[in-house]
């Protein structure tokens, strides 16, 4: 079990360590002008500004903390009814559902970023990758949920 838990373990890693390449390289393309730099910071149109703005903060707002509390409940909730192997699926998906929503609105930000070069989208792609640092994957996190699992399935024999 110590094989799959650590095999468990290299997944989420390079999982997180390719959220943080991809934002990297997002940044490094805004930064070279390949995503075209202010395109949409249009005097004539200050509109599209306020609506790529909007969209990317309420992304933020909705998805940072939806994709913790999903994955918060969805690896306390129905353990009773999965065994180990289950559990460390359930674990798995539910770790790259969180990662995903994340890396979506930190992109999100740094894309609104470089097309506006308004600092809005960049602080929200930073909250994101902030949060990000909450779903470092470690041994002591996927022990303390394999435990939880054990406790419930013990309490449901009983």
């Amino acid at each position: 079990m110590n094989k799959i838990v650590r095999k468990l373990l290299r997944y989420l890693m390079a999982e997180f360590c390719a959220v943080w390449l991809l934002a990297i390289i997002t940044y490094v393309l805004g930064e070279a002008g390949i995503i075209p730099n202010g395109i949409m910071a249009d005097a004539d149109n200050p509109a599209a500004g306020v609506y790529v703005n909007t969209a990317v903060i309420l992304l933020t707002l909705v998805c940072v903390p939806l994709s913790l509390k999903l994955f918060s409940l969805n690896t306390s909730r129905g353990l009773r009814r999965m065994n180990k192997d289950e559990a460390l699926a359930s674990y798995h998906l539910w770790s790259l559902v969180r990662l995903g929503m994340l890396w979506l609105c930190a992109e999100a930000g740094l894309v609104a970023y470089y097309l506006l070069m308004d600092t809005t989208g960049l602080l929200c792609a930073c909250i994101s990758m902030v949060m990000t640092l909450l779903c470092i994957p470690s041994m002591e996190k996927v022990n303390e949920f394999l435990s939880a699992n054990e406790e419930e399935r013990a309490e449901n024999i009983q």
